[in-house]
């Protein structure tokens, strides 16, 4: 198996654990006894199953199953993933690694950041590769039909250009799944599609960085109306769409994110407003505690030529007033909702050097995304969810810059994985000392 079919499978695997239910119907329908019964017991056996199939297959065709609720939402994500798909497989096919590496947008940055381009691109393809086969398979899951993959034309001559488009493409992405996530009905299909939310934020993340914009553009993501994305893929599509795919029905559910413990929103919000006190209060420090000159002479950064280590106080800087709105804004509607905002607590984190803060800094905002993606399919109140999920995009970004600095891939898997209320302040609690 080669990385993108590892890849491919394993997201697969999280889009579809909730829908794993009709595959286990049918293969159980598929399989043996293991009896090992006589020939005429076992033509007698086959015979009568097969009655009983064609029955139900009779039945089935006269009331077939209605496409479940979230088909339409889905395949106007897949509608953008087999954009971005086909996007980064005909790039990589058109230009050579040296030829992406020389671009001239990437001129300012050195070797290293050059180097990680072509190989950053394959993975980020890979990724949309894996979206485009596990929401297809999802949609056949839920008795639909997924759209099948357009034809394209992006414009694109010179690798600078090429780049280029993939950074709107990827940030068109974030917009989409931040303003189809309201919609999703299914709480497990919408804690996937969060998964690939923040993944799309990191890859937007490395793209701004490579070309010359800020990896983390605003505090919260805003989304983006399913016909305002439509109408920037349409600009790339060359042949005719049924738009009847994306139509969602009259009758169809309300979405329910309350999870089984009724956990209560203002409870959640508190929830988050504890890991944003404590990453405020991280970099607060962190930044009284280190000059520019440390920060950018850091140890960690030594593989990093001048423009990016130049870069990171004022990247820094920019987390920290991030997380600095977020305590803001959460404590506001905590008390909006009739509830008492937790206070910042007092903080150990540990650090001794400037690479360390990096370190403790990547770590951070990483469970910040874990946080984010477990806790937002809990969060009744729209308007409080469309905002947590505005910010699990924006830690994504933070996490896909403070992974770069440290030697890590930005966005290391296809589906970001979600954690826990438990874990997440378990983690928080070892830099606790006081409350």
């Amino acid at each position: 198996m080669n990385p993108s079919d590892d890849t491919a499978d394993r997201t697969r695997r999280a889009f579809l654990g909730t829908t794993a239910s009709l595959s286990l119907a049918a293969l159980a329908g598929c399989a043996g006894s293991g009896d090992g019964g006589s020939a005429t017991e076992t033509d007698a056996m086959e015979t009568e199953t097969m009655d009983t199939e064609t029955e139900a297959m009779a039945t089935e065709t006269e009331t077939p199953t209605p496409p479940a609720d979230d088909v339409p939402v889905l395949n106007y994500a897949l509608t953008l993933e087999h954009l971005e798909n086909a996007f980064y497989r005909e790039g990589l096919e058109t230009f050579s690694d040296d030829e992406l590496m020389n671009a001239d947008v990437l001129a300012d940055f050195g070797e290293r950041v050059r180097m990680e381009v072509p190989d950053y691109l394959r993975t980020v393809g890979d990724h949309e590769a894996a979206h485009v086969s596990a929401i297809s398979d999802t949609v056949e899951q839920l008795n639909g039909t997924p759209v099948a993959e357009a034809e394209y034309d992006f414009g694109y001559e010179t690798p600078s250009e090429f780049l280029a488009v993939a950074e709107a493409l990827e940030n068109t992405g974030v917009a989409a799944y931040a303003g189809a996530a309201p919609m999703v009905v299914n709480n497990d299909v919408l804690a996937a599609a969060a998964g690939i939310h923040s993944v799309e934020a990191r890859h937007a993340a490395f793209l701004n960085l490579v070309n010359g914009s800020s990896p983390f553009p605003a505090a919260v993501d805003e989304a983006s109306s399913m016909s305002e994305v439509l109408e920037v893929a349409g600009q790339f599509v060359t042949n005719e769409v049924d738009a009847s795919a994306y139509e969602l029905g009259d009758d169809r559910a309300t979405p329910d994110r309350k999870a089984d413990d009724d956990t209560s929103d203002v409870n959640v919000l508190n929830y988050a407003l504890t890991l944003e006190h404590l990453e405020n209060a991280f970099y607060r420090e962190g930044l009284e505690t280190f000059s520019d000159d440390e920060l950018m002479s850091a140890d960690a950064l030594s593989a990093f030529g001048d423009e990016v280590r130049a870069m990171v106080p004022d990247h820094l800087r920019t987390v920290g007033d991030h997380e600095a709105a977020h305590v803001s804004a959460i404590s506001d509607t905590v008390t909006e909702l009739g509830g008492t905002p937790v206070e910042e607590a007092e903080y150990d984190f540990g650090y001794e050097t400037p690479s360390e803060f990096l370190g403790v800094a990547r770590a951070l905002e990483n469970t910040g995304v874990a946080a984010y993606k477990g806790a937002a399919p809990t969060v009744s109140n729209d308007q409080v969810f469309s905002a947590a999920i505005g910010i699990h995009s924006v830690e994504a970004r933070h996490a896909a810059m403070l992974n770069e600095l440290n030697a890590e891939s930005p966005f290391p898997a296809a589906v970001d994985e979600p954690q826990t209320m438990a874990e997440v302040t378990e983690v928080a609690g070892q830099f606790i000392v006081e409350n």
